[in-house]
């Protein structure tokens, strides 16, 4: 199946929003999937695999993205106001198999070793 969701809110580009994503989608075990930066400000995740799997993979990323964003910052206090509170929201699942949904190796190379 073929599904994708928004992250929205204050500030999500630019915070580790789509890094953070590929690395849940590869750690989950997705070959086809992305995140994408959206002119509006919001971040698009694409993703292709089983139903299951991208439920599971969906709801990992909706409880943890903060967590995670807040893990990797540099100063979390910067980061909370850059965001705002709770500042980031994901947005329900929408499936749709007419999506394009490219290999995810082509997304990975903007992550470090230790997030693969």
């Amino acid at each position: 199946m073929k599904a994708l969701f928004y992250i929205s809110g204050k500030a999500v580009q630019h915070v580790g929003c789509r890094l953070r994503v590929t690395s849940a989608l590869i750690t989950a075990g997705f070959e086809k999937g992305g995140a994408f930066n959206m002119p509006d400000g919001r971040v698009e995740v694409v993703l292709e695999g089983r139903k299951e799997d991208i439920e599971r993979v969906h709801k990992d990323i909706s409880d943890n993205l903060i967590s995670w964003l807040k893990k990797d910052a540099d100063d979390v206090n910067k980061l909370v106001e850059k965001i705002g509170n709770p500042g980031i929201k994901v947005s329900d699942l929408e499936y749709d198999e007419d999506i394009l949904v490219l290999d995810i190796g082509l997304f990975s190379h903007s992550l470090t070793f230790d997030q693969i």
